[in-house]
């Protein structure tokens, strides 16, 4: 790889890690926002919503962005907006004010959904879908970071805002390189065939159609096991701390999948490994929950995190794929699909759980990962690897 190439990637790679760590710092700290702004907790959670409706309200507009200023520009103003967060919210105790650093945060979050994939394309023609499953796996690793950050810190008798401080880093070290890296005058989120590889549509519509829908439930998936795993597993009687180690080895299985398909995705094709993922985390789900003991829901849980925690970036392939001449809009329309999914979950399994209890959730997941399987097929009888879209290139 030329070195320029190696700079995009390691920005591309950089902005997976930062948005992973940054997306989690309010969860993580979220307790000792309470205590520093004095307010009540179902105040404060709400800074998560602000990041997220950043995220989903503007992340369309950056993808289009990304097409007429170009990637480092865009990539660079994401990333000021990141930092602006994270000095933002322990530097000014203000709870309003809070909320307009998290909403900014998530302003900056779109800059990766769209940036990075066109970086990836430039820097990795070969192995496009790979680097993707690498990045979703430095994310992954950021999700990580954060908490452990702040335990660390805590065990020190240190401030909890140390951590939003140290994480500030990795953006200053990011904007400090972005100058250096040069991309080409065709590298504006308008790619080609000679970027990445296209995956021609039969039907335009049916195609976009089928993997937002998957975007949506898998985004659902994920964020119901995030939400209800702890807790689903205190309602079988495990101990509070073995049942947040539960969603611990989850996660660890997320990473790990994303690091092995890394290499998986080099030969295997992309609509393959989406139905296969979704079929192997249902058959996990529902293993678990038939058998129903606490060895088998670490063990199920952690084979789920395997096979999906790489879809979004099989998600983010395929989309980018079909809209290959329009890289950055096409990832947009992904994030937008899968942050609208993100705002609506908690409500709609608040309002399920409420009425069918918590052993319901899992239910919930394995309903979603159904509906995953059920639009991976459509999609995958919707798109071929040769000749033309049928209906046109999306534009």
């Amino acid at each position: 790889m030329q070195r320029n190439y190696k700079l995009i990637a390691f920005l591309a790679f950089a902005m997976y890690f930062l948005t992973g760590a940054a997306c989690i710092v309010v969860g993580s700290s979220l307790p000792h926002l309470v205590k520093m702004y004095g307010m009540e907790l179902n105040q404060v959670v709400l800074l998560g919503s602000a990041y997220a409706m950043g995220r989903v309200l503007t992340v369309y507009m950056t993808g289009r962005l990304v097409e007429k200023s170009g990637p480092m520009r865009v990539l660079a103003g994401g990333t000021a907006l990141i930092a602006t967060f994270l000095l933002g919210v322990p530097t000014v105790v203000n709870y309003y004010a809070g909320l307009v650093f998290a909403f900014l945060g998530g302003v900056g979050m779109g800059a990766q959904d769209t940036v990075c994939p066109v970086l990836l394309s430039a820097a990795y023609k070969e192995n496009y879908a790979g680097s993707l499953s690498a990045g979703q796996a430095l994310f992954g690793l950021g999700n990580f970071a954060t908490p452990f950050l702040i335990g660390v810190l805590l065990s020190g008798d240190r401030p909890f805002y140390f951590a939003y401080y140290i994480l500030l880093i990795v953006p200053v070290v990011m904007l400090i390189c972005i100058p250096f890296a040069k991309m080409d005058g065709n590298s504006r989120g308008e790619s080609g065939e000679e970027g990445v590889k296209p995956l021609y549509a039969k039907n335009i519509f049916l195609a976009y159609g089928a993997i937002l829908i998957v975007c949506a439930a898998y985004s659902a998936v994920v964020n119901t096991i995030g939400l209800y795993t702890s807790s689903f597993a205190e309602s079988l009687g495990i101990s509070q701390s073995t049942s947040a180690f539960m969603l611990t080895v989850y996660n660890i299985g997320c990473v790990a999948g994303s690091f092995v398909f890394v290499i998986v995705l080099k030969k295997a094709e992309i609509q393959k490994v989406l139905l296969v993922n979704c079929l192997c985390a249902l058959i996990a789900i529902e293993t678990a929950l038939f058998i129903n003991k606490t060895a088998v829901y670490f063990v199920g849980l952690f084979i789920a995190g395997f096979f999906l925690g790489v879809l979004f970036s099989v998600i983010v392939t395929i989309a980018t794929r079909i809209g290959y001449k329009h890289i950055s809009v096409a990832s947009s329309l992904v994030a937008t699909a899968g942050g609208a999914s993100d705002i609506l979950t908690p409500v709609i399994t608040g309002f399920l759980v409420g009425k069918l209890g918590i052993e319901f959730s899992f239910s919930y997941a394995a309903v979603m990962i159904i509906i995953s399987i059920i639009a991976a097929v459509v999609l995958k009888m919707s798109t071929t690897e040769k000749g033309g879209n049928i209906d046109g290139d999306a534009e």
